[in-house]
């Protein structure tokens, strides 16, 4: 790999016109090549040789349907799979991907998302898709050929690999199966092994197993002086020019290609004058970033309520973690509740 171009942060005209696609920048990556079980256990730092075993690995996680609110499918693994996880997709996180992805790579957040869709000169058109229960619709075989072909391990470590990744919910410690089986049936969903909803391995490997897909949307956009982003099952595209009708049917139709599909309600074209929503995050008319109101409500919500009972550690914590996610949009946001909420012993 040419050294000059080894910064993760490569426009997605300069990656691609250097012929790239996500393959050539693999060998970054400390799982590449890996042809040892003993290597892998010493990278990942196992230490129990039962988590090479998919029904063993599937033990370890408990998928449950969160009906707080809008109902999802939540499959989170032991704290013994997660941390193997997590060297996972630090490793991961090592591939070299355009600067317009934006699914779980260390550095970006869903504001920098945004901030590409945002011009100081000109206001733009939008046009925006979310892929459907994109996680349980991802199969373990995707998974396994991303280890096997991209990062060319060794069958039996791209098995393992995949194991880690991958829930087979028949084998899962589910309390309520029948719950799942319905959910994932009022989604469309017929894979029943898959990836994780909930692992800290499945953004980034979202977007890495399913390269090809938006490698295809990225070549139109770019024929079309789109610009794309993409936020896990989130892909935007934007331009000061006319999205046209046969453009995004164009996109559509690659989703549909590869098995996927599109939330009918959650697809949206915008014009320029127009607010728009993108990542939580709402463009104004004149084509800058803004708070949601109802972040706007929540932190104002939080702070009321701390000020009210100063020694309630989770209510400080909330509103910390709400005055960080709005300050990626706008660093100077609430700073008398900032001040305060940073200050307060």
């Amino acid at each position: 790999m040419d050294r000059q171009h080894s910064n993760r942060w490569l426009t997605p005209a300069l990656f691609y016109e250097m012929g790239c696609n996500i393959l050539i920048y693999c060998t970054e990556c400390p799982l590449y090549g890996l042809q040892s079980k003993k290597m892998l256990k010493r990278l990942l730092q196992i230490e129990d040789s039962r988590l090479f075993k998919q029904d063993y690995v599937a033990s370890l996680i408990s998928p449950y349907i969160d009906k707080n609110g809008k109902p999802r499918l939540i499959e989170p693994p032991s704290d013994k799979l997660k941390a193997i996880q997590k060297r996972m997709k630090v490793m991961l996180g090592k591939i070299i991907v355009p600067d317009n992805i934006f699914s779980g790579i260390k550095g970006r957040s869903y504001a920098d998302n945004v901030f590409l869709h945002t011009s100081s000169n000109n206001r733009k058109m939008l046009f925006k898709i979310d892929l459907t229960a994109f996680f349980p619709t991802i199969s373990r075989e995707v998974v396994y050929r991303f280890f096997y072909n991209d990062l060319c391990c060794s069958p039996d470590v791209a098995e393992i690999l995949t194991n880690f990744t991958t829930i087979n919910i028949e084998k899962a410690k589910a309390s309520n199966l029948e719950d799942i089986y319905v959910f994932l049936n009022s989604k469309g969903v017929s894979c029943k092994n898959h990836l994780i909803s909930g692992a800290p391995t499945s953004q980034i490997l979202s977007y890495l197993v399913n390269h090809s897909m938006f490698d295809e949307m990225q070549t139109i956009a770019s024929k079309n002086n789109v610009m794309m982003t993409v936020y896990v099952d989130d892909v935007t595209f934007s331009s000061e020019y006319r999205i046209s009708h046969r453009f995004t049917e164009k996109v559509i139709s690659i989703v549909r290609k590869y098995g996927y599909q599109i939330s009918k309600t959650k697809v949206k074209k915008y014009t320029k004058l127009y607010p728009k929503l993108v990542t939580g995050v709402v463009i104004d008319s004149s084509g800058q970033p803004t708070l949601k109101n109802s972040m706007r409500l929540r932190i104002i919500k939080e702070y009321k309520n701390l000020q009210s009972h100063p020694e309630d550690y989770k209510s400080k914590q909330r509103l910390r973690g709400l005055l960080i996610a709005a300050r990626q949009v706008n660093p100077h946001v609430f700073p008398n509740i900032y001040k305060f909420a940073f200050d307060c012993n």
